[in-house]
């Protein structure tokens, strides 16, 4: 049986992983198999100059957490869209689509990750 105080820390640690979702192994893992592939250490191996570094990000008009959100969702230029309801079917990525919360954790992991410059 927990102590009161091993309770109360435990409940603490739950509700700070609960208030940043993009620190959560999930994303991580969700970022390893969707985003990767083509953007491993937050680069681009199919556009040169649409990397995820803070830089690329600003230099092609993505300012804004809603900005990431948009691209990751219904995708951009030569990135698929991922998200559930992504249109028109060509744009968008033929594998399992992500839900609305795991586009956004995906969104906040991509800005934190550039905010780190991917170290």
């Amino acid at each position: 049986m927990l102590t009161q105080g091993c309770q109360l820390l435990l409940s603490s640690s739950l509700a700070l992983l609960m208030l940043s979702p993009a620190a959560s192994a999930g994303v991580t893992e969700t970022f390893g198999m969707k985003c990767a592939g083509c953007h491993v250490g937050g680069g681009n191996i199919v556009q040169a100059n649409a990397t995820l570094s803070n830089g690329d990000m600003a230099a092609n008009n993505i300012g804004t957490p809603e900005d990431m959100y948009n691209i990751i969702y219904m995708g951009k230029n030569k990135m698929p869209g991922f998200g559930t309801n992504c249109a028109p079917r060509g744009q968008c990525t033929f594998a399992a689509r992500l839900s609305d919360e795991e586009v956004k954790d995906l969104a906040t992991y991509v800005q934190e990750r550039a905010d780190a410059e991917w170290k």
